[in-house]
């Protein structure tokens, strides 16, 4: 292909990642806090610790703290120590987290099915198509530079 095409190609995928991602901020409303937030709930069942936390989100454990106490006092989350080790605490969403990220949800949801509606159903079946197959190909170039470095 050539090198105007590529770069092309190139500038629309960042313009319609750096939008999609303007999109994702309107509509849930967040802070690096709320991040946190879902993080906690997508894995509400056994609770995460502190720890755990900082290493999903590739953080530092004193910065994940700090966000903690902030939706601790917002009350979104809440703390319980571990029954059978006093010094471990697992984090859960309280049921106020859980509405909030519901209706941040609800926002995002309505927001792209408008978007969606607008380029119409068959575009937005080909699009999905289209970004699926070069994810692919792009997934396999990696692989093949991964092997070349080996």
């Amino acid at each position: 292909m050539e090198r105007a095409k590529i770069e092309k190609l190139n500038y629309s995928l960042r313009k319609a990642f750096r939008l999609n991602r303007t999109l994702q901020m309107k509509c849930y409303q967040s802070s690096g806090d709320l991040r946190l937030l879902r993080v906690i709930a997508h894995h509400s069942d056994g609770g995460l610790t502190p720890s755990q936390l900082a290493e999903k989100l590739e953080i530092a454990l004193p910065t994940v703290s700090r966000k903690l106490s902030v939706l601790e006092k917002q009350e979104l989350i809440q703390r319980q120590t571990s029954p059978d080790d006093r010094r471990k605490t697992f984090v859960y969403p309280t049921e106020k987290g859980h509405q909030l990220l519901h209706e941040d949800y609800q926002r995002f949801i309505a927001a792209f099915s408008s978007v969606s509606e607008n380029l119409g159903e068959e575009k937005t079946e080909r699009l999905y198509s289209l970004l699926e197959q070069f994810s692919d190909c792009v997934e396999q170039e990696l692989q093949k530079e991964a092997g070349d470095d080996a």
